[in-house]
């Protein structure tokens, strides 16, 4: 009788316990785990490029912290000359100068839980947009780009990436 009654009073304070304990690590934990996150490979047929923009492949790495997403990139350009580079984005709202890039700004924030917004500006006029999306299922990242490149020509495209 006594076993009984221990057991029922360790499930009546265990599962309050349990509760608090899931309250207090379940945000924690999903903090860390953003849409964005990963690894995404480009699905060229998916895609829509713009004619100077003809990559043969491309990859995309993604690491999100609290104020900080770097997008880490590589991949083989249209002339067969394979490319790398790293990217951070504060998506605070804010003005954020790009080093090495005189009178160069970058203004990020999350559209919604899973859409990252990135305007470029130089000298206060715009040069570069992208809006990254990702699908509800979290296995398809659309890349919305539209800018001025190296050459001074305007571009648009959409990139769809598959998760790795």
């Amino acid at each position: 009788m006594r076993t009984t009654a221990l057991k029922a009073i360790l499930q009546f304070v265990s599962l309050p316990l349990i509760l608090v304990f899931a309250a207090v690590v379940t945000p924690a934990l999903l903090q860390d785990k953003n849409p964005l996150a990963g690894s995404w490979n480009a699905n060229i047929e998916k895609s829509k490029r713009h004619p100077n923009h003809l990559f043969k492949s491309a990859k995309l790495r993604f690491n999100v912290a609290a104020d900080l997403v770097t997008l880490t990139y590589s991949g083989v350009n249209m002339s067969g000359v394979e490319e790398t580079g790293t990217t951070t984005f504060h998506p605070d709202g804010k003005e954020h100068p790009i080093e090495g890039a005189p009178g160069v700004v970058e203004v990020s924030r999350w559209v919604d839980t899973r859409t990252l917004e990135t305007i470029v500006t130089k000298d206060g006029k715009v040069i570069g947009q992208s809006i990254y999306a990702v699908s509800s299922d979290w296995k398809t990242l659309t890349a919305n780009l539209k800018g001025v490149d190296a050459s001074g020509a305007a571009f648009e495209q959409v990139i769809v990436w598959d998760r790795e």
